[in-house]
Formats: structure tokens, sequence, C-alpha cells
């Protein structure tokens, strides 16, 4: 029997009963980190939700997985075995989907437990309303993949009354959010982290008022990012990104890009040739 358990996103209280059950049961546990899955176990014994009991830990994350599984037998899950991811839900953006093809394929019983997510959350909080959301996962980590990226997502939800929720990592978060500038200034932006945790924050406006904000503090843990794109008018506007991804000659490309943002040609064919290289 395998079981796909949610952990809580931060605060321990929001561990499920029938996850409890399920460690309960569990005499394997596959951990996407063993280290924070013993950390999570052990403080839900010394808060007396879980019974002490020996289990096999085995590492099983996004770099291992396909391994792990080839170098094992079915017969590995006629013991009761457990997947937890570090926090949230199994096969959101996280590692748990392979496991579910392989249970799948060899017929192995197999139930995923239900609870909250980021993305769920950082949604509800935003009160970005309730017509539905896209959910991307984590931004590419390239500057100009992120952009094109975001203006696919523009194109897409600007005529629908979706918002895009995304992941993205403390590193690169100034970065994409740099980028959403270029893509659309006016796009509303709910950003948070450390949900249910005791330095939750978040910051919300348009996307300069969010750097502005997000500029003050520091910038630690996981963040989330729900964002709605402004409407875009019928008349359209030619602008940066649309003629650096167009297809024309450099000069070209040089002498509308000098009319658009009001630098000199001579910088935008320099920039243009170095960025073909």
């Amino acid at each position: 029997m395998l079981y796909l358990l949610p952990t809580p996103l931060g605060n321990l209280a929001d561990v499920t009963l029938r996850t409890l059950q399920a460690l309960q049961e569990c005499d394997v546990l596959l951990c996407e980190d063993t280290r924070v899955a013993q950390k999570l176990l052990l403080l839900l014994e010394q808060k007396g939700k879980l019974l002490k009991k020996k289990r096999e830990f085995f590492s099983f994350h996004s770099h291992n997985q396909v391994s792990f599984l080839e170098n094992i037998s079915p017969d590995f899950f006629e013991s009761c075995v457990g997947f937890m991811s570090d926090a949230g839900m199994p096969c959101v953006s996280d590692p748990g989907s392979i496991l579910i093809g392989y249970a799948k394929h060899h017929k192995i019983p197999f139930e995923i437990l239900p609870a909250g997510s980021a993305a769920t959350l950082a949604h509800a909080y935003s009160g970005l309303g309730d017509s539905g959301f896209v959910f991307d996962g984590f931004l590419p980590h390239k500057s100009n993949d992120r952009q094109k990226r975001l203006v696919f997502w523009k194109d897409v939800l600007n005529s629908q009354d979706l918002a895009l929720i995304v992941y993205e990592s403390p590193h690169r978060l100034l970065d994409s959010l740099m980028d959403l500038q270029k893509i659309d200034q006016n796009c509303h932006v709910f950003v948070i982290k450390e949900m249910t945790k005791k330095f939750q924050a978040s910051f919300e406006g348009n996307v300069v008022e969010v750097l502005q904000g997000i500029g003050e503090t520091k910038i630690l843990g996981e963040w989330v990012l729900v964002l709605k794109f402004s409407k875009q008018e019928k008349e359209y506007k030619l602008g940066v990104l649309e003629v650096m991804h167009s297809d024309i000659p450099p000069k070209i490309k040089a002498k509308l890009l000098s009319q658009i943002t009001g630098e000199s040609i001579k910088e935008w064919y320099h920039r243009i040739i170095k960025e073909g290289k």
C-alpha cells in the first residue's frame, strides 16, 4: 500500500487526522528530505499527536526518483509505504507524480490524502476573485525565458478573469518582479511568504508598488505570487519585448526601440548585436 501524505506548510497544527493515521501505519517513508521528515515526526511525537514507531526512511526527490524506482521491486510496496514532500501537497511542484505512474503500472494500491497547498491558500489570501486561476509552478530561471513565459500568460489570460499563480525562490524574487514590470507595469500583484508561519508577510499593489515595498524588507523564505494582468486595449501598442522578440533586421529594430524608450539608436544596436551573440 502506498500513501501520498500532505504535510503542514509551516504550522504543525495544520496536520490532518488522516495524515496522522497513515503515518502511524507506515513502516517505510519516502521523503523529499529525510532530515525534514524526521524532524516533523519528532515534533508530532513530542506534541502527543503521533506514537513512537520504528520506521525506515529513504530519500526520494526529483534528482533520484527515477533511479530509485528502477532499482526496487514492486514487492517494496507490500509493506505500508508513505511519501512525504517537505511541505504541502505531493505532486504540486513537488515529487509524487512518478510514484503514481509506477503504482498504476504495477497495480499497487495507493491513496492520496487531501490537504491545502501554498497555491490555493495564497489565492484565498489575495482576494483576487473566485472565478479561478492558472497555476504554473516555478517560473523559468533565466530572465529571457521568464519574460517569454509571462508574455505568454498575459496574452492567454488577457481576455479571461483569471489570476496566474507562481512560486518563486527568495534568490530570484526581485528579478522576476522586475521582468514582470517590463511586461506589464500595471499588473496587480499579491505576494506572500512563509504562510502559516511566525514571519508570514505579504505585499499587494501594482508591480512597481510591490517592488518598492519588498525592497524595504528581508527577502527570506519561499514566495507565492498571485498576478492579475492589466486589461489590454484593442489598440495594440508595440512594446520593448515585442520588438526584441520580433524577426526584423537589427538596424530597424534599434530604430523602433529608440523611439519607444528614448535611448539612442547606437546603444540599442550594440545591445541587440551583443544579445544575438
